[in-house]
């Protein structure tokens, strides 16, 4: 390709680069990101339902904006995970046993915030689980095998994030979620982590098809990796070889 076409060609890129990052802008209070942390701050939204992209910061945000100093905790979710992890249950001490409260149940009694990830692959044991905890303040109740019978203290909430729409949660599960909220693109904090070439791959990348997409969390990874492994050796170890040489010879010529 003759040279003025190359330097057309990366001229139109470098332009849409900054017509999205200018969409995006890194200050939070002109993207959907700063929606999303007044909702999680509001004290009406106690169910919230986070969907997006992998890797551009939902389970970030929920585990960090919005709190008020309230205790927060955070599972991952696989169709493996049983209800008793997050309800708790009854542990050996000495010669007997003794109950032990699950992140359910300790943010139910302390007001916290309960970060669910990758709820739409919970098991079915656990969706039946979360439907009490899910319900209004004045009718969720949760009754424990040691016959306990808990009501949420003021601020409890639950965040759940996930890759997938929330249709794809039973109709039972999907009424109970008072919010929900879509985010496309990558968190301002996050972008602001990464220095200006990387910055602008990730916008270049971060809406492209699923198998070529990259994540922030990618980005981030090839950052930290670059000090110590070089540019290319770093990519390579992220992104696996072939992906990777992709990747190092688009920096490349991005940077040409």
């Amino acid at each position: 390709m003759p040279r003025k076409m190359r330097e057309k060609s990366r001229s139109k890129s470098r332009e849409a680069s900054r017509e999205k990052q200018q969409k995006l802008d890194l200050s939070p209070d002109t993207t959907p990101w700063s929606l999303v942390g007044r909702v999680l701050a509001s004290r009406f939204a106690r169910t919230v339902y986070l969907w997006g992209p992998p890797g551009v910061g939902k389970s970030y945000v929920a585990m960090h904006e919005g709190l008020a100093d309230r205790p927060v905790a955070a599972l991952t979710l696989t169709p493996e995970t049983p209800a008793a992890e997050l309800r708790g249950g009854w542990m050996p001490k000495g010669s007997g046993f003794e109950w032990r409260d699950g992140p359910i149940v300790t943010g139910m009694r302390e007001g916290g915030r309960v970060v669910l990830n990758e709820v739409a692959y919970a098991s079915s044991d656990v969706l039946a689980f979360l439907h009490p905890v899910l319900e209004s303040p004045e009718t969720a109740r949760l009754t424990l095998p040691s016959g306990e019978t808990i009501e949420p203290a003021p601020g409890f909430q639950v965040v759940a994030t996930d890759n997938c729409p929330i249709d794809q949660l039973p109709e039972a599960l999907r009424d109970r979620f008072r919010s929900v909220i879509k985010v496309d693109g990558p968190h301002p904090d996050a972008l602001a982590r990464l220095r200006p070439d990387l910055r602008e791959a990730a916008l270049r990348t971060y809406d492209l098809e699923p198998e070529r997409a990259i994540s922030i969390r990618g980005w981030l990874a090839l950052q930290e990796f670059e000090a110590d492994l070089g540019c290319e050796d770093a990519c390579r170890v992220v992104f696996g070889r072939e992906r990777g040489e992709q990747v190092f010879k688009a920096l490349r010529l991005a940077a040409a």
